[in-house]
């Protein structure tokens, strides 16, 4: 079958361009674990204390963000650490979420994420906001980090 440019062309549009359109419409809120959708990237820490009345403030925390730990905040999850822009009404912009155990992550990796889809078995997305969205895995933890403006992840 001998097909002409313009035909090649427009099937190629109507195969690819749904795709590029999902990727644009990445929402971070939605690969979160059942028991922390009521967080929502780029909230503000004020709005985030009001919903969450266990989590407390961390020693850890450095001169550029704030950062809150939370003990067992839901199935399969043991601690949550919650980091904040210390600018610019103080958003969330990272969730470290460490799982009870391998055999859950990896449960919530599959259902949430699929398979990595950028370097070091990583995944990345851009919002449709603009902002690159990551998440990586180490031992029985997950990351995910928001690019947001001022933030240590802006690049």
């Amino acid at each position: 079958m001998n097909m002409n440019l313009p035909v090649k062309l427009f099937f190629n549009l109507v195969l690819l361009l749904p795709f590029a359109t999902m990727a644009q419409k990445f929402d971070p809120n939605k690969v979160l674990p059942q028991s922390l959708v009521k967080y929502n990237f780029g909230m503000s820490l004020a709005d985030f204390l009001k919903k969450n009345k266990s989590a407390t403030i961390s020693s850890g925390s450095f001169s550029f963000r704030i950062e809150y730990k939370q003990q067992d905040p839901g199935k399969d999850i043991k601690e949550v650490t919650w980091y904040f822009d210390a600018e610019n009404n103080e958003p969330l912009y990272e969730i470290i979420i460490e799982f009870n155990d391998a055999k859950s992550l990896n449960s919530h990796c599959s259902k949430k994420l699929g398979k990595p889809n950028a370097e070091n078995e990583e995944w990345k997305w851009r919002t449709k906001e603009g902002y690159i969205f990551k998440a990586w895995r180490f031992s029985n933890t997950l990351v995910y980090a928001l690019g947001l403006p001022s933030t240590e992840w802006v690049n």
